[in-house]
């Protein structure tokens, strides 16, 4: 596919980073799959989360690729909450989203790296791992798959909608919480959770599905799948960072809501 077959640019500039992301998707990438499909090396298994060394892997060629970018940069394998300036541009990079299911040979999992410029999203890469799809956008500029566009679904009706969701490590359980998160999504037609918020983005960019909306999630899950579903003509909405890193999201096609 030739770079930039649709998207129009009207910074070349932000060319330039688009194509910076898609050179260290493409390159993590390629080495998840010839070395970790069989085993990911597993590091860290308690509780509700899964470290292992694909990831840590993947995030090494994806940051030294994007050094030649001079934007700070964040990342899921830092182990430390992520710290967004409040102006200018910045990198945020999930290597491996959806690491249990690569872990366990389910075929859902992705390399998820965004730009976010003043606290928002500006651009967002994402490589499905298993279909060897490529997803870019812009905000503002249009987004695409493997050189076609994608535009979000025009299904207006709740009662006919889908939507993706999740439990992400740091959700509560408790019965109140609970109960809240069965009024929200009983309204729909149908409930997805996949095990990847990267991947469930772009679903909803794809016009696949409507809305996603997810408590407790981390900044790096989700920060270049909001900005495709922005960039595909879709809607976000996120709560400020807790001091942890997570916050409530919302994407949609725009006409269907919570």
């Amino acid at each position: 596919m030739a770079i930039g077959s649709f998207l129009k640019f009207k910074d070349t500039s932000l060319q330039s980073e688009l194509n910076l992301a898609e050179e260290a998707a493409r390159a993590a990438g390629k080495v998840l799959k010839q070395n970790f499909l069989t085993d990911a090396g597993i590091t860290k298994a308690a509780g509700k989360d899964l470290k292992t060394q694909a990831d840590l892997t993947a995030e090494k060629i994806i940051l030294d690729i994007l050094s030649a970018s001079p934007h700070p940069r964040v990342s899921e394998e830092a182990d430390a909450p992520p710290e967004l300036p409040a102006k200018g541009p910045c990198w945020i990079v999930d290597p491996l989203d959806g690491t249990m299911n690569f872990a366990r040979g389910f075929p859902l999992s992705c390399v998820s790296i965004a730009l976010w410029t003043d606290g928002k999203p500006t651009l967002g890469v994402i490589l499905d791992l298993n279909g060897d799809h490529l997803y870019r956008g812009v905000v503002g500029q249009g987004a695409e798959v493997d050189g076609k566009p994608l535009q979000v679904s025009a299904i207006a009706e709740v009662g006919q909608s889908v939507m993706a969701t999740g439990f992400p490590t740091g959700r509560s359980y408790d019965s109140e919480n609970l109960a809240k998160f069965i009024s929200c999504v009983k309204q729909f037609k149908k409930i997805r959770m996949i095990g990847s918020a990267a991947l469930s983005l772009t679903y909803v960019a794809s016009g696949v599905w409507e809305i996603y909306h997810e408590e407790n999630v981390f900044l790096w899950d989700v920060a270049a799948g909001l900005a495709l579903v922005e960039a595909a003509g879709g809607e976000i909405a996120f709560s400020p960072l807790a001091s942890n890193g997570t916050f409530t999201v919302t994407a949609s096609n725009g006409r269907v809501t919570l």
